[in-house]
């Protein structure tokens, strides 16, 4: 494929995306139909299935392409401060840019308003289990440089950490108005609970943080490249459709 054609491509797949983002967070994910997202990027119906084969997989695309948004702003602030590569650090910053991507927010507060059954479809099942790995060899650096406990078995320490972190993103909606707490509050709090459970008592060493910063970098853009593959959908195709 050409460049220019290449191009042309990926500006439609962002448009389409574009379009489907706005219909989602206005309607809720039941509601919206390729119709309305064609309609919406001023193409044809048939120019929406030649990125993404179906409804479920151009949706889950957005999300996708929220999170690369998100795992750019990760990778530049660890470049920054390799101490964000803490447990700590990097659950706080999760709360704070998530108010940033509501479709993301939906997701981790399982929003089905929102987005419906979107949530449990199995076409998010590789993400998911890429994701799920991703985390695991993350805390398996950690522990395995001293900044993050050891005396518990890995995979319950994960399990722990999961639970622990997903109440903040649970607990508002049953709480009422006057009891709930800032983003910034939440911050803090999901910090300081995450470093006394799960992170050693002394402070770690600045040396072996920077040190480490570069291999969880590494790690965190193949899970990126994951996400990117599944947000761009099928764009080497030179065919156009008969609708656009």
């Amino acid at each position: 494929m050409a460049d220019g054609d290449f191009s042309k491509q990926r500006q439609r797949a962002e448009r389409i995306l574009d379009a489907a983002a706005e219909l989602v967070l206005r309607w809720g994910y039941k509601r919206v139909t390729i119709d309305e997202v064609a309609k919406r990027a001023n193409i044809g119906k048939g120019t929406v299935y030649l990125h993404w084969k179906t409804r479920e997989a151009l949706f889950l695309a957005v999300l996708a392409r929220d999170a690369l948004r998100m795992f750019d702003r990760f990778a530049e602030v660890i470049r920054e401060d390799p101490a964000e590569i803490l447990l700590h650090r990097v659950m706080r910053r999760r709360l704070l840019l998530l108010e940033e991507y509501p479709l993301l927010q939906a997701l981790f507060s399982r929003d089905t308003e929102v987005l419906g059954s979107l949530i449990s479809d199995s076409t998010a099942r590789p993400l998911q289990a890429n994701k799920l790995a991703y985390l695991r060899e993350y805390c398996g650096l950690l522990r395995s440089h001293g900044l993050l406990r050891t005396d518990v078995d890995l995979d319950a320490q994960i399990y722990a950490i999961n639970a622990a972190v997903f109440g903040f993103y649970l607990i508002d909606p049953l709480l009422p108005a006057e009891e709930r707490r800032s983003i910034e509050d939440r911050a803090d709090m999901i910090a300081s609970m995450v470093r006394r459970a799960f992170e050693p008592p002394e402070p770690p060493e600045p040396g072996v943080v920077r040190a480490l910063a570069p291999a969880i970098i590494d790690r965190f853009e193949q899970l990126r490249a994951d996400y990117a593959q599944f947000a761009q959908g099928n764009i080497t195709s030179t065919r156009e459709s008969p609708e656009e």
